[in-house]
């Protein structure tokens, strides 16, 4: 595997890439409210069957973003990319998101995904941020258990925040 910044025609192929993912589990929200007390929480709750689910489209402004001079990068074995993270920081705020990470259906679960996450964050100390985020659906438990497993946190979560009406959860971690 080569990890390196992406060319023009490797933008073309990382918009290509199936943001689809298979889950057993989700997230399921608790909310309680009281007179001037709210409890919010998360459970795993299994389903019955796997599903698979679309994910969320890639954006059709990865060459603005490439052009800016975001932190991109693609992972690629022989001539075929495998996947690809994309970082956008403010350094104003020493912060970054997370707005793409996505590897190939069926090469994942491989090291990829960690190894894309390893440069951003090496990015991300070179270029001073302080911390990093990244916003998952409450059904994506394979990227909200990559995102833990990798020191990401839960810091959030915004309710119906596509047009689908879905919960999204906040995670975010120190760049250190």
């Amino acid at each position: 595997m080569h990890i390196r910044r992406p060319t023009l025609h490797d933008l073309n192929e990382c918009a290509r890439l199936d943001p689809a993912y298979t889950t057993q589990r989700v997230w399921q929200m608790n909310l309680s409210v009281e007179g001037a007390n709210i409890q919010v929480g998360f459970q795993l709750a299994p389903l019955p069957r796997p599903i698979t689910l679309p994910g969320v489209p890639i954006s059709d402004d990865l060459l603005q973003c490439w052009q800016r001079g975001d932190c991109m990068y693609t992972a690629r074995q022989d001539t075929a990319i495998t996947g690809f993270i994309h970082l956008a920081s403010n350094p104003a705020t020493r912060m970054g998101k997370i707005e793409h990470h996505l590897v190939r259906r069926g090469l994942r679960r491989q090291g990829i995904g960690a190894a894309l996450l390893e440069t951003a964050l090496q990015w991300s100390r070179d270029h001073q941020l302080r911390s990093l985020s990244v916003e998952v659906n409450t059904k994506n438990h394979p990227a909200v258990a990559f995102y833990t497993q990798h020191g990401f946190s839960f810091s959030g979560f915004y309710e119906r925040f596509y047009s689908d009406q879905e919960i999204i959860l906040h995670l975010a971690r120190m760049v250190r």
